[in-house]
């Protein structure tokens, strides 16, 4: 069996973005040991660092590093990444350094030494690279990121089903649209760009699942890109993001298979009865009322006259609230059911400072580019 060489010299900070963008698909644990480690990869100036899952694979490319050998070795994720991220070192080395039978993977930093073992034999599975010749489409990161945010939180956390737990990506000619579901709250975000297109068809959709959204979520959170391009093929979404000038980070992912469920006829036409609060009121009245609800039962109560408005809990053994709310209204007296963690959701993300309801087959509110629907829940007479 040959053994691996690496010998390299990095900027930590520089080197720790690369591991911990790639870490972000590594699970704690495994059943397949393997899963838990990182291929880390020097040459021609560079380090990629790969991760992979049977799902999801993750590739994370870091220019400027000076490689003194290169070469490729297998490492623990978790350790390295903590190793890098502790450290008050301004650079780091690595070298592969045999010992006995076994070969480790020296660390060096001003402030502590460390060796890991290193895994011979074994290799992580073939992440697909970003196609260069498929339909791509661009936007800007920030807008991406907000997307994900205002449609994610309605995708089924029960995991019942996997078109339901995960996000549907639809593209048509000059429109992207993110969708979720779980049956009882609906999230859509649009984004409208002329060179936006589908990669076939008029029509293209596909299902990304739970885990691919969650490390995304992930990603982003740890460093905002310039843009982001995602591509299809081969029944794979590919996700490219430039996170700075000499990081690149990866994405692959297998898609769901199955139909999205159609939606948009619940989030269409316009409603005849409209009550408008004022969101922070509003979001502060659902906080202060789910102190009395139950995990078992997370129903509220809406009762709305013209002008005026009531959010209490049901009776329970929890303590009772009743919230008076001032709104705009003139419809008929109503008396709703909602779930307190989904109205919850979608006023955490609502960027309005007036938020209007629409009262229909559900509750429908709308901002720019983004539609949201919460389904009533069956109250005791």
């Amino acid at each position: 069996m040959d053994t691996p060489s690496l010998q390299l010299r990095a900027d930590r900070e520089r080197l720790l973005a690369a591991v911990a963008a790639a870490d972000a698909v590594v699970p704690t644990t495994s059943t397949k040991p393997i899963q838990t480690h990182l291929l880390l990869e020097g040459k021609d100036g560079r380090v990629e660092v790969t991760a992979s899952d049977s799902q999801v694979g993750m590739r994370a490319v870091v220019s400027g590093i000076e490689i003194q050998s290169a070469g490729a070795v297998v490492v623990q994720s978790r350790q390295l990444a903590m190793i890098l991220k502790e450290s008050s070192s301004p650079s780091v080395e690595m070298q592969v350094l045999p010992s006995g039978d076994s070969v480790h993977l020296a660390i060096r930093l001003s402030d502590g030494d460390y060796t890991l073992p290193l895994i011979l034999g074994e290799t992580l599975p073939p992440v697909s690279f970003f196609p260069a010749d498929a339909k791509a489409i661009s936007l800007p990161g920030k807008r991406f990121e907000h997307m994900l945010r205002q449609t994610s939180f309605a995708m089924d956390k029960d995991r019942s089903s996997p078109v339901l737990s995960g996000l549907l990506v639809s593209i048509t000619a000059g429109e992207l649209c993110l969708a979720a579901t779980d049956g009882k709250v609906l999230a859509e975000a649009v984004e409208k760009d002329p060179s936006f297109a589908p990669p076939e068809g008029e029509n293209f959709q596909a299902v990304l699942p739970f885990a691919t959204i969650t490390h995304l979520t992930r990603i982003l959170g740890s460093g905002q890109p310039d843009r982001v391009q995602l591509a299809f093929a081969q029944k794979l979404v590919f996700a490219r993001l430039r996170l700075s000038g000499d990081l690149t980070v990866d994405l692959t992912s297998r898609l769901v298979e199955g139909s999205f469920p159609a939606y948009r006829m619940a989030i269409s036409g316009t409603a005849t009865n409209v009550v408008t609060f004022d969101t922070p009121a509003l979001a502060s009245a659902v906080r202060r009322v789910s102190l009395m609800i139950t995990a078992a039962n997370r129903a509220v109560v809406l009762r709305l006259e013209k002008d005026k408005a009531v959010l209490e809990n049901l009776p329970g053994v929890g303590g009772n609230a009743r919230i008076p709310l001032v709104c705009q209204y003139g419809g008929n007296p109503v008396r709703l059911g909602i779930n307190a963690a989904y109205l919850a959701d979608v006023l955490r993300i609502f960027g309005g400072e007036r938020l209007a309801i629409e009262l229909g087959r559900g509750l429908i509110m709308r901002e720019p580019g983004a539609t949201y629907l919460v389904m009533p829940i069956s109250l005791p007479s």
